[in-house]
Formats: C-alpha cells, structure tokens, sequence
C-alpha cells in the first residue's frame, strides 16, 4: 500500500465511522420524536433508522473487506481495487480532508 493509499484509507474509516455514529445518533432522535415532531409512526422510523445505519456499516465492510486487503496487488486486481477506493473516496469530495488528488 503507497502512503497515498493509506491515507485515503484511514480518511475512509474515518468518514465510516462518523457516518455510523449519525446514522446511530439521528436514528435515535428520529425513532423518539417520529410521531410527534416527524409525522410517521415509530415502526416507519424503526425501519428508515435501521437502513440508514445498514448502509453506513455496509461502506466500512466493502472498504475493509474487498478494498483495503487488495491494495498493492499488482495487475488488473490492483489496478481495479484502487479505482474502487478512489471512488469511495470521491464521494466525500468538498470533504475538508478530501485530497483533491484522490480524485477518479
């Protein structure tokens, strides 16, 4: 792994685990206000707050399970795997630790 690629890595994990923690933190304000402040019911936040962090978990494992333990693999792998991290990374352009450098 370049230290170019690390960095995009550890910026990654970093935005992963931010948005973990919102998806959990606004779920939880979403679920107990629903009714009254959102106008939906309990079990449709319940569900959107479950999605919302679904997702959020899902960006760390593609990251750390088919990204990160390829990158520095020669060849196509390699070549395909750090496209894959750059656009992971591209969409937290405007990001103020986003490289532009990084860009696909």
């Amino acid at each position: 792994m370049t230290d170019e690629t690390a960095a995009m890595v550890e910026f990654l994990r970093a935005r992963y685990a931010e948005g973990i923690a919102h998806a959990r933190e606004f779920g939880n304000l979403f679920v107990t206000k629903a009714e009254e402040s959102f106008g939906v019911s309990r079990e449709q936040a319940e569900r959107q707050t479950r999605a919302s962090l679904h997702a959020a978990e899902l960006r760390s494992r593609l990251l750390e399970e088919t990204v990160a333990p390829y990158l520095g693999t020669g060849g196509p792998t390699g070549r395909i795997v750090e496209q894959q991290l750059r656009l992971l990374a591209w969409e937290h352009v405007g990001h103020a630790d986003f490289d532009e450098r990084w860009a696909p």
